[in-house]
């Protein structure tokens, strides 16, 4: 499957750039009063293309494989989120987000981990964090427009990538990361099971953890062109 990587990171950047356009698009129209299962139908769409098209690619077997059956397990979980009320939100939410990782797990298990399902993970994640903050926008007596930022950011960067051509173009991958990531979306959480009685206890907390999730963005940008600049000798 060697020979075959270089046309896999080709559809995953080409699918990810129009994804991010279309998903952009549909949540600022959903924020502006269209209703939220249009963001779900455009999940759907969206990620049935990046199956079709990474067909045959999607493991070093060529198989689809459980880990990644276990990560459209949880988008589907994810999709049908619009349909809760807030409390049964934050119950579902919290047990897709304590799925995240097994999947990767079971990918290293049953060796199948690649690069399809690694990306096909973190846009599913990505996905998540933007319902879940465009459902808080929409609550009643919910969130400013502040709280879509958090969603927008993943998307907002890949477009930025797309048009600014940072020197080095392959994104940083870190732990903690991957910790502001889990612990944004347990706050945001937290605000669904404490809705409406201890929303203004909690509202702190979710723009903290937006804060902190904005500033690790900018802290990959940085390194982007910082790890480009030649080292000076001596």
């Amino acid at each position: 499957m060697t020979s075959d990587r270089p046309s896999l990171q080709a559809e995953l950047l080409r699918w990810s750039e129009g994804h991010a356009a279309a998903t952009v698009a549909v949540a600022f129209a959903v924020a502006a009063g269209w209703p939220l299962w249009l963001v779900s139908a455009c999940g759907a769409v969206s990620f049935a293309f990046l199956i079709r098209r990474c067909r045959g690619l999607w493991t070093p077997a060529g198989r689809f494989g459980p880990a990644n059956s276990l990560t459209l397990a949880r988008l589907a979980g994810v999709l049908a989120l619009p349909l809760l009320a807030p409390m049964q939100l934050a119950w579902v939410g919290a047990i897709l987000l304590a799925l995240d990782g097994v999947d990767g797990w079971i990918a290293r298990r049953t060796g199948l981990a690649g690069e399809f399902g690694e990306f096909f993970d973190k846009e599913s994640d990505a996905f998540f964090l933007l319902l879940l903050c465009l459902m808080l926008y929409r609550l009643p007596a919910g969130f400013g427009a502040w709280i879509l930022v958090p969603g927008l950011l993943r998307y907002l960067f890949v477009l930025y990538l797309k048009f600014a051509r940072p020197p080095s173009p392959k994104e940083p991958r870190s732990a903690g990361a991957g910790w502001v990531f889990v612990l944004t979306m347990a706050a945001l959480l937290a605000c669904f099971a404490g809705y409406p009685d201890r929303l203004q206890l909690l509202r702190p907390l979710a723009a903290a953890m937006s804060l902190i999730l904005a500033l690790s963005f900018a802290r990959s940008l940085y390194r982007m062109y910082r790890g480009s600049r030649p080292r000076v000798a001596g």
